[in-house]
């Protein structure tokens, strides 16, 4: 049974002084504060004191409750505007947390019961904000979320994960219950935004110099696996994404993640979720098999975690391009992990496994950045064994990622690329003249953009691509 809606109203707090704020689809604002408090509240509530706001909202409510109208929308269509929005938000949203939803930089957004939301934030990281939800509130999230999803969470079933449909966030729940000693309710939402970042956005973050997302552009196009290791909320899904944008346009692509991330922008990308049922279970290897079948150019597997990184390995062996994270402190770690129980990747697909890029989060200046390096696991020295490679790494000093002295030719530093070349028929000497010329298109295509555009906001992550590749063509004779 659902549970009676509790009418909130986000009203501006009294002498709030913000180091950040903006708004959010012309409807609230978003208060960074000097104590690192994510403030949200309603644009729209007018001068109006908060106890006549609530008693307007209070009386439409009413009015709905007893209406002989079915359709609510006319009802609430009468009032005026900041009614009208918060009775919306209410009755066909998910409350107080909505503007948090339609936040593009709230990532993850987190609920404890009678505690203060924590949001994740793009460029601020963890904090608190200015929002708690009660036990009838968060059991009406709950019960609006999983309904959505078609999920069923009780008492019975207090523990659930889902995609909700309207954001396309993942959702996970413990609900209020004897799991929690019933004294507690927890719901955690990781959000995906509505359009990726670019790789030039990346770039003018700072989490990749235009040497690293040269190399990695060279990496996807020649379908060399890439790994992205990093800790939880570092930035590997949306750096995983902008890589993969850079993928030839018109390549065929299936991805396979058990909760849907990725977002990309060539018409023939087929997406498969996996399905966790005790009937009809459909798991990554199925989803593999249907990969193979499909004739695809590139298998892209979002996240491998445990045994299902031997399924991910054998798309490697197979020769299709991938690009898939890891929760890790480091390559390293990574491939401890994968050669040890209960993983137990084969060692031979472990050997086309070659490139590592490893996500730093760090705080500068009171904001989130983030810094990537990337190393090569490859037989670079004469005994033949595999090592791993540090190619650019990051200098905390002077805050910059270089490439380490040795490797400044990384095409003839490193026997994998014999193999590639070999693999596409193309010399040693073609892919180093691509890579010295997609170093320079994506260093021209990134000033002139910042030039137009200080926000990168154009080219957008579906056009970079096409311009990509066509200043590609043009800077090599289209002979490679």
């Amino acid at each position: 049974m659902s549970v009676k809606p509790v009418i909130r109203i986000l009203y501006p707090p009294k002498e709030l002084k913000c180091v950040d704020s903006y708004e959010i689809e012309d409807l609230y604002i978003a208060c960074i504060t000097f104590d690192k408090r994510y403030v949200v509240f309603d644009k729209t509530v007018g001068k109006d004191p908060l106890n006549v706001l609530e008693s307007k909202a209070e009386s439409y409510l009413k009015n709905i409750l007893v209406s002989r109208e079915r359709d609510f929308s006319k009802v609430i269509s009468q009032a005026e505007k900041p009614i009208r929005h918060i009775l919306e938000r209410q009755l066909f949203g998910y409350g107080v947390v909505e503007p948090m939803l339609m936040d593009e930089n709230v990532i993850d957004i987190h609920i404890v019961m009678n505690n203060p939301i924590k949001v994740t934030h793009r460029r601020y990281g963890d904090m608190e904000s200015n929002i708690m939800l009660s036990e009838e509130e968060i059991k009406e999230l709950v019960m609006r979320m999983s309904t959505l999803a078609g999920k069923a969470v009780s008492e019975a079933n207090p523990l659930a994960s889902f995609i909700e449909p309207r954001y396309e966030a993942r959702v996970s729940i413990v609900y209020l219950s004897d799991v929690t000693l019933r004294k507690s309710a927890t719901v955690d939402i990781r959000k995906q935004p509505k359009k990726p970042w670019s790789i030039l956005k990346i770039i003018d973050l700072g989490t990749l110099t235009v040497d690293e997302a040269s190399f990695l552009w060279l990496a996807i196009k020649y379908k060399v696996p890439i790994m992205i290791v990093g800790e939880m909320m570092s930035g590997k899904t949306t750096l995983a994404t902008a890589i993969l944008n850079l993928i030839p346009p018109n390549s065929k692509i299936i991805t396979i993640e058990d909760a849907p991330e990725i977002k990309l922008c060539t018409k023939y990308w087929t997406r498969t979720t996996t399905r966790e049922t005790a009937e009809n279970p459909v798991t990554v290897f199925s989803l593999l098999k249907v990969a193979l079948r499909l004739s695809v150019d590139y298998v892209v597997v979002g996240e491998v975690r445990g045994e299902e990184a031997r399924d991910w390995a054998q798309a490697i062996l197979l020769g299709h391009g991938a690009v898939t994270t890891f929760h890790a402190d480091s390559p390293e770690s990574a491939l401890l992990r994968l050669t040890t129980p209960p993983i137990m990747v084969n060692p031979q697909a472990l050997k086309l496994l070659n490139v590592f890029v490893k996500t730093i989060p760090l705080r500068k200046e009171e904001k989130l950045v983030r810094r990537s390096e990337i190393y090569i696991y490859d037989a670079a020295s004469e005994s033949g064994e595999y090592k791993l490679y540090p190619l650019f790494t990051y200098n905390p000093k002077n805050d910059a990622v270089q490439i380490n002295p040795g490797f400044e030719n990384p095409i003839k530093s490193f026997p994998f690329f014999k193999r590639v070349a070999l693999a596409h028929g193309i010399t040693l000497d073609d892919l180093e003249k691509e890579y010295n010329a997609m170093r320079n298109v994506m260093r021209s295509v990134y000033e002139e953009a910042k030039k137009i555009d200080p926000l990168l906001e154009k080219p957008d992550v579906c056009e970079l691509a096409d311009l990509l590749y066509k200043r590609l063509g043009d800077a090599i004779g289209n002979k490679i």
